[in-house]
């Protein structure tokens, strides 16, 4: 089993209190009055002021520095971003609700049939890079707006947007992801996107225009929460859990792992520093042009994290070369060379990128093995991109299978030579800083991003999880050929961990196996 922490989640700034001294310069409803603020309250937003000038200006630079994140997004971007927030938040009881969202259609106007989109985020997967950015912007941005759900509710309504605008309900989910947005970026113009098909949507603009001309109240707002609550920054507002990941997301580095068909570690790292690279013996201090090996997986370089676009430029990742992926996905691979034998094959089974395949494929090469993988036929896109895939890293040893895992038995011809099961269940992803950027690249379970975003999962959640990675688990310890089992999950719950392979090895049936799995 292994298990592995990842840390990427992008951090986020909401406005200065310098607002508070505007309040007044904007007319307000007649049955809402503001108190002119005392002296002493004057002095405290100046002390606050000045707390925040420092860190501000470092989430700034980071902000900048975020993975070529732009001020603002595509207005199909927003769209979709608010169409995966009324879908995934949790409706609050009557007595505790705010804000009604209404309904909202994963579609702009001009888009009415489009009926092969992801069904979470409204966008078609066609395999385009700009299709799948949007795709990631968009699950980012309604996963950082959960994240902040109830403190952008209390500021829609003491400002008094939420009554005076009158908005339908069926846009206040966009009125949120767009708020959220823009208080991140401190009300900046956004910048334009220079690409031909991205189309103006009027209810964007519209809710957009809005938020603009309350932009001195909302922020004042969000101001007198942040006195109140004695926030020093605003990931205060946010649970324990949840911000210590984000704390961390902050100094995770880039992973990348080696393809050896094409080229050994040794060259690899030669060719870095021919490149400009200096290698260094530590992970701890990756500042600057630098690199250095993982001390778990032989095969990985480790890379600043800012790194990552002048990474993506070279021809080393972009003819994969050198792949960046996550770390959770390398450990499994590299722990399947040590048991794999001379000629044994691999069965994969779960829930996976095609990067994750073509890695643990890479792996099986080495020992003359080939890798089967199941149940992938029934999805045509991840087909599709697999074959890309393996064909631009040199992998000729895949068989795909169009039979679900608890459909094979140990009789299958076509895997009686497999000797290593692989198990990449979709799991609960709690120990991810950025589960979204996980559960997107890996096919993972999109309906667990409101618990993520609060730093919970429900019960009935993890308990399902649960059945299926046991079932899963059980039927792989039912091959009596099979030498070992690489069982990875993303969670820190025993009950995914720990507890489920014990349990699962107490029920094995002994008589599978002459040597017990231990």
């Amino acid at each position: 089993m292994v298990k592995q922490t990842l840390n990427s989640t992008l951090d986020s700034d909401l406005p200065d209190v310098t607002s508070l001294n505007l309040l007044d310069q904007e007319s307000s409803p007649k049955n809402k009055t503001h108190t002119p603020l005392s002296p002493m309250r004057k002095v405290c937003v100046q002390s606050l002021k000045k707390r925040v000038t420092a860190v501000s200006a470092e989430r700034n630079r980071v902000r900048m520095e975020r993975e070529g994140t732009p001020l603002g997004f595509p207005d199909s971007v927003y769209f979709h971003a608010a169409a995966i927030f009324q879908r995934t938040h949790v409706e609050k009881d009557l007595a505790h609700r705010l804000i009604r969202y209404g309904h909202i259609s994963p579609s702009g106007d001009d888009d009415d049939d489009d009926d092969d989109g992801d069904k979470d985020s409204g966008i078609v997967d066609d395999g385009d890079p700009s299709t799948k950015q949007n795709e990631h912007w968009a699950y980012e941005l309604a996963f950082n707006t959960l994240k902040y759900q109830d403190l952008l509710e209390e500021i829609l309504i003491d400002s008094y947007f939420y009554r005076s605008q009158q908005m339908p309900d069926d846009l206040m989910a966009l009125v949120v992801v767009i708020l959220y947005d823009l208080l991140d970026r401190k009300f900046q113009t956004r910048e334009p996107i220079k690409r031909v098909e991205e189309g103006l949507i009027k209810e964007v603009r519209q809710v957009e225009d809005s938020l603009y001309r309350f932009k001195t109240k909302l922020e004042a707002s969000l101001a007198q929460y942040r006195i109140k609550q004695n926030l020093l920054t605003i990931d205060s507002y946010l649970p324990p859990a949840v911000r210590a990941k984000q704390q961390r997301s902050q100094t995770v580095p880039l992973y990348a792992w080696v393809n050896t068909l094409k080229a050994s570690i040794e060259d690899m790292c030669e060719t870095l520093r021919t490149s400009g690279f200096t290698q260094v013996d530590s992970h701890i201090n990756l500042v600057g042009n630098v690199f250095c090996k993982d001390k778990h997986c032989s095969n990985v370089l480790l890379f600043p994290r800012r790194l990552r676009k002048q990474l993506e430029k070279t021809k080393l990742v972009t003819e994969h070369t050198l792949i960046i992926q996550d770390k959770s996905r390398s450990l499994a691979a590299c722990a399947v060379h040590p048991l794999l034998g001379k000629g044994g094959d691999i069965l994969m089974v779960g829930s996976f990128s095609a990067l994750t395949v073509a890695h643990v494929a890479v792996q099986a090469t080495a020992c003359s093995g080939c890798v089967h993988v199941c149940g992938v036929l029934n999805v045509s896109t991840f087909n599709k991109e697999l074959q890309s895939i393996l064909t631009s890293t040199g992998c000729k040893n895949v068989k795909l299978m169009s039979e679900y895992f608890n459909e094979l038995n140990e009789w299958d011809l076509r895997i009686q030579k497999v000797r290593v099961i692989v198990l990449l269940p979709q799991c609960s992803a709690s120990a991810l800083c950025n589960p979204v950027e996980f559960i997107l690249n890996e096919n993972g379970d999109r309906g667990l991003l409101h618990g993520l975003s609060k730093g919970t999962i429900s019960d009935s959640k993890l308990d399902a999880l649960v059945a299926k990675q046991k079932q899963d688990l059980s039927h792989a310890l039912n091959f009596p050929k099979v030498k070992g089992i690489v069982y990875c999950t993303c969670s820190v719950y025993p009950e995914e961990n720990e507890q489920l392979v014990k349990r699962a090895l107490e029920n094995a049936d002994s008589k599978a196996k002459a040597v017990a799995f231990r």
